[in-house]
């Protein structure tokens, strides 16, 4: 990989930091990304909230495909930061599509560029992407604090759980707290909620799983009226799609047999879905076989995150593998103010990059 790749990646690094946006509100860095593929020999496609080009092969005899995500997170206060590393993704695969463009190679090369993946909507827009070109295989990766800098961590089978938020709304009626018999309480429905879902999570189970609290609203602090509404908000979490599927249903319905036992009216809404990213085991093999010829680092995670990634979408669809790249054993988490894309890790993944597609 030569120096000129890296600086460029490391320029546009610099400039997309500027301008962090949140989901589906990309507009100046939707911007930014084509105004820098357009300098090259590649086709560039607007695809809705999303951009991707392509750099024709000499035999084309097969699609591969690259994927970066570009929104930022929300800060405490609500302003946008690029505080997961987004910006570090686009700018490596900008500049790694410009290389591509100036390097003859065999298979026709996709380089997806999507919005939203904070949310779990963006890789939704964009997998008609993969069907409509016929694409056969997909990559992508994730910077992850904890790691030695620069080293490649794969797993076969499931890379990052699947999630999903689930807001449970419990409506009964009010009543004086002196007779809550003549009222519809959903604060014992709440509680046993609760204590059912734990006791699905110790059950035996082939995967991991988790739920976790995430809120509570009920009533008031009028002493005197029994509480007639409640909110349970809950994140659930599980390594394999069927185990979490099941999580999922088990909780919902025993929301509404709560519901229907205390005369309730009980609605329910999931937030920011995630499937598992489930790695296909060819495409990880040739991950491996790309950081050892680049002489890099190589971890193979025991177990697999528990945070979700909507890339998981894009291999239901397709083959392809997600990897992490370390970013240092001491640097800052993700998702915290004090985080940064570190650049040292951009060689890194330019060189695996080219280790797939330059086998």
């Amino acid at each position: 990989m030569n120096t000129l790749t890296i600086e460029r990646a490391t320029a546009l690094r610099a400039k997309l930091h500027e301008i962090p946006e949140l989901s589906l509100n990309e507009d100046r860095t939707r911007k930014a990304i084509k105004d820098f593929l357009s300098e090259y020999n590649l086709e560039v496609h607007e695809h809705g909230k999303a951009i991707y080009a392509v750099s024709k092969g000499t035999e084309a005899k097969q699609n591969t495909a690259f994927r970066a995500d570009f929104d930022a997170v929300a800060g405490a206060d609500g302003t946008p930061g690029h505080y997961c590393g987004h910006d570090g993704h686009t700018a490596i695969l900008c500049a790694f599509a410009a290389y591509v463009s100036e390097h003859e190679h065999r298979d026709n090369i996709y380089f997806i560029f999507q919005p939203a993946e904070e949310t779990g909507e963006g890789a939704v827009l964009c997998t008609d992407i993969l069907r409509e070109n016929n694409i056969d295989k997909i990559y992508g990766f994730h910077n992850i604090p904890g790691y030695a800098l620069g080293s490649v961590l794969t797993r076969d089978g499931t890379f990052a759980c699947a999630s999903t938020g689930l807001e449970i709304s419990f409506t009964g009626a009010p009543s004086h707290a002196a007779y809550p018999e003549l009222g519809a309480n959903p604060c014992t429905a709440i509680s046993e909620l609760i204590v059912y879902m734990n006791g699905l999570l110790n059950a035996p189970h082939r995967g991991m799983l988790l739920g976790t609290v995430i809120g509570i609203d009920a009533g008031s602090e009028s002493y005197g009226v029994s509480a007639s509404s409640g909110k349970l908000c809950l994140t659930l979490r599980g390594e394999y799609q069927e185990e979490f599927e099941n999580l999922v249903n088990s909780v919902s319905n025993r929301a509404r047999e709560l519901a229907k036992r205390d005369n309730l009216k009980v609605s329910l809404a999931e937030k920011e879905r995630f499937p598992s990213t489930e790695n296909h085991s060819e495409n990880v093999k040739e991950i491996i076989f790309a950081a050892e010829k680049a002489g890099l680092t190589h971890i193979v995670l025991e177990n697999p995150f528990r945070w979700s990634e909507d890339f998981g979408y894009y291999l239901k669809e397709t083959d392809g593998a997600f990897f992490g790249i370390g970013d240092g054993e001491n640097h800052p988490g993700l998702h915290t103010a004090d985080y940064c894309f570190p650049d040292g890790i951009i060689e890194s993944v330019l060189r695996v990059y080219e280790g797939i597609v330059y086998l």
